[in-house]
């Protein structure tokens, strides 16, 4: 006999908020600085190889040199803090097609500089590439799962009141939402899928995806402690990098999966980096 439990969605999606950022383009218009969402990324390590996990548009479109914004989602008291990381210290691995577009490939690494190591560990974690190239060929952690996207949503980007006179503040928004893998293939030895975002009457899913590009696909493992749900694991499964909008009006986002993340791309960060991407 199947039996349904309930757990809220903020429990699961804490348990993959300490590895989520988005990126944060700084301008100034008039004097004034503003911060422009510029996509989303995973914090992720290859033995002493720190870096951000993301699509390789996403890097494209960071400047090689300046400062760039990092907006962090783990802890409500932490939602003020102006953290930033200076581009020309960090070193970029982009693999792309010659057009942007549903086919891709479209994965990226940020390595990060080792002055900014510290701070993102005390923020969050970095999730263990070499210890999890193994996961899909291992046995399931648990029956039960649920695959989920996290990403930023730029549209749900909005001005925040300031508490001072010269300060400007800006509230970025990153979603969690469960849906279903709806479709995979092959192209050009990288695999591909597609993700479709679940609808719920109570719930109101974003117009535009614009902002994910970079997020992650998670497949999160269930558990039961004493008859109360619980997350027994968390494993990375995909990269979105883009959308396209169905007959219906909702979206369908390309991912790639986990023999692009842990084959070409990982390969490519071991042959730049072999003596210090060994654990």
């Amino acid at each position: 006999m199947e039996r349904v439990v309930t757990i809220p969605t903020a429990a699961i999606g804490n348990a993959v908020a300490a590895y989520t950022i988005g990126f944060v383009k700084l301008e100034v218009h008039d004097r004034v600085e503003d911060a422009i969402g510029a996509g989303s990324g995973t914090l992720v390590r290859v033995g002493k190889v720190h870096g951000i996990l993301t699509a390789a548009h996403v890097l494209s479109h960071l400047p090689d040199s300046g400062k760039v914004g990092i907006v962090e989602y783990r802890g409500e008291t932490m939602h003020y803090r102006k953290r930033q990381i200076e581009m020309a210290d960090t070193v970029k691995i982009v693999q792309s097609g010659d057009n942007f577009g549903p086919d891709g490939p479209d994965l990226g690494f940020l390595r990060l500089p080792a002055e900014s190591v510290g701070w993102f560990e005390a923020i969050g974690s970095f999730y263990n590439l070499l210890k999890h190239r193994s996961d899909a060929d291992q046995a399931a952690p648990s029956p039960s799962s649920v695959d989920a996207i996290v990403g930023m949503i730029d549209e749900r980007t909005k001005d925040l009141p300031a508490e001072r006179a010269d300060e400007r503040r800006k509230g970025f928004e990153a979603l969690f939402s469960n849906g279903t893998i709806s479709a995979q293939r092959d192209v050009g030895g990288y695999d591909l899928m597609e993700f479709a975002p679940a609808e719920y009457p109570d719930f109101k899913l974003p117009g535009n995806y614009q902002g994910t590009s970079g997020g992650a696909l998670w497949r999160i493992y269930l558990k039961l402690n004493g008859g109360t749900p619980a997350v027994a694991a968390t494993r990375l499964w995909g990269i979105p990098y883009y959308q396209t909008k169905t007959e219906r009006g909702g979206h369908v986002l390309t991912c790639h999966g986990m023999g692009a993340v842990y084959g070409r791309l990982f390969d490519a960060i071991i042959a730049k980096w072999p003596e210090e991407s060994a654990e």
